[in-house]
């Protein structure tokens, strides 16, 4: 890990030590299926607070059910998927930040500026400015640099579990080992969680996470 990604993580880890941090979530990390009900199961254990805005959700959709998907999901059952998240977090979705997207000019790609503006106003909805996670896996085309002067952290998924899991761990490992045993279509054990984590990006998470499961010695992963 760089300075730059240590110093990140940091930060996050202090947000939450002051209490549930508020988070916008990209289209990227609540595509794949595992990954977002990681996340999510997160959020109802009340670890951190989710957002998202109507284009983020609008972006899911086409890429779970969209006729260039590669999931090529039925439009009813991703329609089912999101109004149970809206209904699950009625709080969640952004709006008003359209005003904000050309501050972004320049400094992120262009079709990501809505997801950068999107982050800005949350963090300004609230009196005075409110730090806001935002997890991405694109922080290449959303970089730290464009938040500069702002109290917005981008932050790709397994940077922001790692945080999780160092300053919560009892509740993330009690939370995951539920939802586990939950998912059984196909079944979920713990250390296929550790393979689709490691598969979704989150290859620091996943090793963590074995750690405390006690399914890792030495970075290799046993059966559970």
């Amino acid at each position: 890990m760089n300075q730059q990604s240590t110093c990140l993580q940091s930060d996050i880890e202090t947000l939450i030590r002051s209490g549930p941090p508020t988070v916008l979530l990209d289209a990227n990390v609540l595509v794949p299926q595992y990954l977002r009900a990681v996340l999510l199961e997160l959020a109802e254990a009340r670890l951190f607070r989710p957002h998202w805005s109507k284009h983020i959700l609008e972006e899911v959709r086409r890429n779970l059910a969209g006729l260039q998907s590669r999931y090529r999901l039925p439009t009813e059952r991703v329609d089912r998927l999101l109004a149970l998240m809206q209904t699950s977090f009625p709080d969640a979705t952004v709006t008003g930040y359209e005003r904000l997207e050309t501050s972004f000019a320049g400094l992120t790609d262009p079709k990501d500026q809505h997801v950068a503006a999107a982050a800005l106003h949350l963090s300004r909805s609230a009196p005075g400015q409110t730090a806001v996670v935002l997890v991405t896996q694109n922080t290449r085309d959303l970089p730290q640099r464009a938040f500069t002067g702002t109290p917005v952290l981008a932050a790709r998924p397994d940077a922001f579990l790692q945080a999780m899991l160092a300053i919560r761990p009892a509740i993330c490992l009690a939370t995951l080992s539920a939802l586990c045993k939950r998912l059984r279509r196909p079944p979920m054990k713990r250390a296929t969680l550790l393979a689709v984590l490691e598969n979704a990006g989150c290859a620091s998470t996943a090793l963590s996470l074995g750690k405390l499961w006690k399914l890792v010695r030495q970075g290799r992963p046993r059966g559970a």
